[in-house]
């Protein structure tokens, strides 16, 4: 069968390679011309306030670590800023470190929220419902927010009731494995082209700034309440539903906000499988397009393989085309990063982590299906 046409053969197996390098360089098109919009904070806004808040569950390490460059974020003078952090029920000492710390510090305030299920949303709804300002910056404990981190993107809203309504950033991991890097580097690329694009599906929620009032007119998260995930990614799909705008925000050295990374490839398995929980809540065009993008990786990894070993004749054009398409992906990855302020180095995992990046994915979703009696239930954590 492969004889009888083996270059018709060797050009239909190259199909794959060829749509992912299309796809790849019409959302490399995209982000640049979004780069090249003016997206700079304003040299001032309508009203120079915001609360940033913070939740944290049993993770008194990471919140000591994190607590300097928190309180120390830095504001022009005119500013006024409230530092919310709340205490999700924890009981690892973090209540009493937090009383004493606020004790020490009025800018603080501390609310203490008892526990009841799963994931932040009960914490960081106690924690707006404590903001004394409109406009409100959210991050995590693990993070390391530079010290400009919080102005730079609480400047790039909107005046009140009018757009960007949604700020978002990356938050990438700083060390750990490889593999991990390559899938937060991937992930924070796509969601942010898709933003700029228009398609916007998720945020970073803990490098991610939005109005008061905002989660007000979309009443909270009281849509996907159930789910213990979906304070990012189905929130801002509501609010996109809504007519709202998401602005993806590409920061540089002084307002970034990267995060610790997981320990190992076994920890970054588990919170992709949390992750996963809010997929069936997407649109269904968003969970094509996700769905399309999984499936050109891998079928371009493992059709680039084979079709050596299947065609006698015209083996190499699939190779071919699919090593063009890893280097395309390389490319663009690469100059993601450094408007990402890393190295471009990190765009060259891709070639070999992409196909790999993918098949780990499809085993957090077959072990969520597996393993879990709730698909819609995030199976609990130290942060839960």
């Amino acid at each position: 069968m492969f004889e009888a046409a083996p270059i018709a053969w060797a050009l239909a197996l190259s199909i794959p390679a060829l749509l992912r390098i299309t796809w790849d360089l019409l959302m490399a098109r995209g982000w640049s011309r979004w780069k090249k919009r003016t997206l700079a904070p304003p040299s001032s806004v309508a009203d120079p306030a915001v609360s940033l808040i913070l939740c944290v569950h049993n993770d008194l390490d990471a919140l000591q670590t994190i607590w300097p460059c928190w309180t120390g974020q830095q504001f022009p003078d005119h500013w006024t800023v409230q530092w919310v952090v709340v205490d999700d029920g924890s009981t690892d000492g973090t209540d009493d470190w937090l009383r004493h710390s606020a004790a020490q510090d009025a800018r603080i305030t501390v609310v203490h929220h008892p526990k009841r299920s799963p994931g932040k949303k009960g914490a960081l709804a106690a924690g707006i419902a404590a903001a004394v300002h409109d406009r409100l910056v959210l991050t995590d404990a693990d993070c390391r927010p530079s010290l400009r981190w919080a102005h730079s993107l609480a400047s790039t809203l909107g005046h009140a009731g009018h757009a960007p309504h949604i700020a978002f950033g990356a938050s990438l991991p700083e060390g750990g494995p490889v593999l991990l890097q390559f899938d937060a580097l991937r992930i924070a690329w796509q969601s942010m082209t898709e933003a700029a694009l228009g398609r916007g599906y998720m945020a970073t929620g803990r490098n991610l700034a939005y109005r008061k009032s905002t989660w007000t007119q979309l009443d909270g998260f009281a849509a996907h309440m159930d789910l213990a995930s979906g304070d990012d990614d189905l929130f801002v799909q509501q609010a996109l539903a809504a007519g709202l705008e998401l602005l993806p925000v590409t920061a540089g050295p002084e307002a970034r906000n990267p995060t610790a990374p997981a320990r190992t490839v076994r920890e970054g398995f588990h919170r992709k499988r949390r992750h996963l929980t809010t997929a069936p809540r997407y649109t269904m065009a968003t969970a094509l397009r996700l769905t399309v993008d999984a499936a050109l990786d891998l079928m371009v990894g493992l059709l680039g393989l084979s079709a050596p070993l299947l065609l006698h004749n015209g083996g190499w054009i699939p190779f071919v085309t699919a090593a063009s398409a890893l280097l395309v992906r390389a490319t663009t990855l690469s100059t993601f990063a450094k408007d990402q302020g890393l190295s471009a180095a990190a765009g060259p995992f891709a070639i070999a982590w992409g196909p790999v990046r993918w098949a780990g994915l499809a085993l957090a979703t077959l072990s969520n299906f597996t393993s879990s009696p709730t698909w819609t239930q995030r199976a609990p954590t130290r942060r839960s």
